[in-house]
């Protein structure tokens, strides 16, 4: 495990601390779940943009979003999405 040091201003702070108390969660924990939904999603994100636009096309986050509501396919499952964007599946125990 890596430690890292982040700087914080105190208002962001004392809404971290409250939210983790509120719910019971360990700060930590808390802070570094977020980090890690937040780059799950700009991973996520990246796999559309490399999948919906051509190569040094340049789209706005409401083009992509636009391009993948108008792809017409059944639905599959989140599984076969990871796979079929080249994502590793992480195992959920």
């Amino acid at each position: 495990m890596v430690t890292f040091t982040i700087s914080f201003d105190d208002d962001v702070v004392e809404r971290w601390s409250a939210l983790a108390a509120a719910q019971g969660v360990d700060l930590d924990e808390k802070m570094t779940q977020a980090i890690v939904d937040r780059m799950e999603e700009m991973e996520d994100y990246a796999a559309l943009k490399a999948r919906f636009s051509k190569p040094g096309e340049t789209l706005s986050r409401e083009e992509l979003m636009s391009r993948v509501r108008g792809e017409r396919r059944a639905t599959i499952s989140h599984e076969d999405f990871m796979r079929e964007m080249g994502l590793s599946v992480a195992d959920q125990d």
